[in-house]
């Protein structure tokens, strides 16, 4: 079987046993009600952080009890309002810019030496780094994006309290504790202090690898070049097999996102309605298929950013082409990064997002 072959198999491949639709349902309602109500009353600018913080904290939900569900969430709120507050203080500076994405890469990929949740935390706050680091467009001041994102998981996790005592009332008697790992966060982390751990060298890899990528969004002069430290961000793994299936999902997430988002935009008004509409059915995606299909999931988020910058107010010209060039650019420098370093064995890391 050929590359070709092989890659098409990965993308379309979907593991039904993880899919489930209330979650992502309630969330996209959450998502698509605020946004609206939002965007009739406020500055448009506020969308974006608004919306992120409250898809990126939806996608950090994970598990059945409160507390596991809860701890995912509330860590993946600290990383993006700390992610957005630091991009939108050192976006202004080249210098600034790209020294603090290679140190922010590097706390980034650390962070995850405890756990699934905290790997997942790590990678969102990296991702909102990237965009409030380097958006193009005519953003609001710092403080209030890093306030936005934090009301915006907010309204999130108070979706799942709120989920848990509606259930409570029922007199469904919901599980609240458990899931969770019986050692300290510092107990699993001290596992992986040494310079051999993958993780580790992961860490190490991602810092150097955002900051050249950082470099080339400062020097290209790209549409959105953002998308190139972001991608990044999104694909990078501290296992060779994960990475390279993480990179072929992401590309052709790509390319059927921005194809879905520009044959949308370009055949149909794309007034407000329905530019809210399609933020929300692209969040369901993202949540739906985040487990079960990751090409899908990266379909969704795409056309969600597309709709979002739209909603914005920002023109996306000429941005569908450079989004394809710099998911490429940023693949390559993935699959080149990874080959550096000992060879470690395989490991299965369910740590999508």
């Amino acid at each position: 079987m050929n590359f070709l072959q092989r890659s098409v198999r990965t993308a379309i491949k979907t593991d039904l046993s993880y899919f489930e639709h209330v979650r992502p349902i309630r969330s996209a309602l959450v998502i698509l009600g605020v946004l609206a109500t939002a965007y009739s009353r406020n500055d448009v600018r506020a969308l974006l952080p608004l919306g992120v913080g409250m898809l990126f904290a939806a996608i950090a939900d994970r598990g059945t009890t409160l507390q596991r569900r809860m701890t995912s969430m509330v860590g993946a709120l600290v990383a993006v309002t700390f992610g957005t507050a630091v991009g939108g203080l050192v976006s202004a500076n080249q210098i600034l810019h790209v020294s603090f994405a290679g140190f922010v890469g590097l706390i980034c990929g650390l962070v995850g030496v405890a756990s699934i949740p905290s790997m997942t935390a790590g990678i969102l706050g990296l991702v909102v780094f990237t965009i409030f680091s380097g958006s193009p467009i005519d953003l609001l001041d710092w403080k209030t994006n890093a306030l936005l994102m934090l009301l915006g998981a907010s309204i999130m996790c108070s979706t799942v309290i709120a989920e848990f005592a509606v259930r409570a009332l029922l007199g469904r008697q919901p599980t609240l504790r458990g899931e969770l790992a019986d050692e300290s966060y510092w107990t699993r982390a001290s596992d992986h202090l040494h310079w051999s751990d993958q993780i580790i060298l992961h860490s190490i890899r991602l810092g150097i690898v955002i900051m050249i990528a950082t470099m080339l969004e400062e020097i290209l002069s790209f549409p959105h070049s953002y998308w190139i430290p972001m991608t990044v961000a999104w694909i990078a793994r501290p296992d060779r097999d994960g990475t390279v299936e993480k990179v072929t999902l992401r590309v052709a997430g790509t390319l059927l996102g921005v194809a879905i988002a520009g044959a949308l935009l370009a055949i149909t008004p794309a007034t407000s309605t329905e530019s809210l509409i399609m933020i929300g059915i692209a969040a369901y995606f993202v949540l739906a298929f985040l487990m079960p299909n990751y090409a899908i999931a990266v379909t969704g988020i795409t056309c969600f950013v597309f709709f979002l910058f739209h909603l914005v107010g920002y023109p996306l010209d000429g941005s569908i082409i450079s989004r394809v060039a710099s998911t490429l650019i940023a693949a390559a420098l993935v699959l080149v990064a990874i080959q550096i370093g000992p060879k470690q064995p395989s490991e299965a890391m369910d740590s999508n997002p």
